[in-house]
């Protein structure tokens, strides 16, 4: 096993090279690398998403309903095709990522997410359900007085990894931590913050996040099986940027060091 204890550090880097080499040599799609060093224990994959947001939905809905007793509907409508545009991107980008990781399945044991708090899992998720709120979520904003514009089938704007879960069975792990995660959420809900601006917080919370991602995804969690490949795969907002943190992380953990590769589709 990967994560016997009798094994030494020099073959856990081996088993890491290796492991990466595997990965490249099975020509991964755009993979981008970032930090790549001789030592790394683990390499971080860091499957950069756009992915579907309420918050921007709930906005969106707030500007119609303010708009909709206007005669002339054209505000609405070029916000509906615009928002329809986007929608489509997401649904084609997550289709790609889904594509991505069911053919390179043998190179992790487990999907990492953002979004949900370590050692948070799917396993009470219903994904079909959820899925199907957020088609109908988009739905009605496309559909908004009278609005023609279709939400796209099947709905992966949803999120790859419902299913990526659902279809796949693959497991997924959530690596937030919780406290960060609700204030980054309460931040973007324009939480008043007394002498700080909001934009500073948010980054400041948003590196923080990473390096408890990092931290979280270094543990030997067992809750499904062990999780003892070296690759990381987190799926993970591509405005999220691990390189700084995986720099200082390697200054302060020579044993457990991070390559950095980037998917961008």
């Amino acid at each position: 096993m990967l994560g016997s204890s009798c094994m030494t550090q020099k073959q856990r880097v081996e088993i890491a090279q290796n492991e990466l080499n595997s990965l490249l040599r099975s020509k991964a799609a755009s993979l981008r690398q970032v930090i790549l060093i001789d030592d790394a224990r683990f390499t971080l994959i860091h499957v950069a998403q756009t992915h579907y947001s309420k918050l921007y939905l709930n906005l969106l809905l707030e500007k119609f309903t303010h708009w909709e007793s206007l005669s002339d509907k054209t505000a609405i409508r070029k916000e509906q095709e615009k928002y329809f545009d986007l929608i489509n991107q997401i649904n084609s980008e997550q289709k790609l990522i889904i594509d991505f990781l069911v053919t390179h399945r043998d190179h992790y044991d487990c999907l990492y997410v953002e979004g949900l708090s370590y050692p948070g899992t799917y396993k009470r998720k219903n994904p079909l359900k959820d899925i199907e709120n957020t088609q109908n979520e988009v739905q009605e904003a496309l559909s908004f007085s009278n609005g023609h514009f279709k939400a796209p089938e099947p709905a992966y704007f949803a999120g790859a990894s419902l299913f990526l879960y659902q279809q796949h069975e693959i497991p997924v792990l959530g690596v937030e931590h919780q406290g960060l995660l609700r204030l980054t959420h309460q931040l973007y809900n324009k939480a008043p913050l007394p002498k700080v601006s909001q934009n500073d917080f948010i980054i400041a919370c948003h590196d923080e996040r990473e390096t408890q991602m990092l931290k979280n995804m270094s543990k030997n969690y067992e809750a499904n099986n062990r999780y003892d490949h070296s690759l990381k795969f987190l799926l993970c907002g591509s405005l999220h940027d691990f390189e700084n943190n995986i720099s200082e992380w390697n200054k302060t953990h020579p044993k457990m060091k991070y390559n950095l590769f980037v998917l961008e589709l």
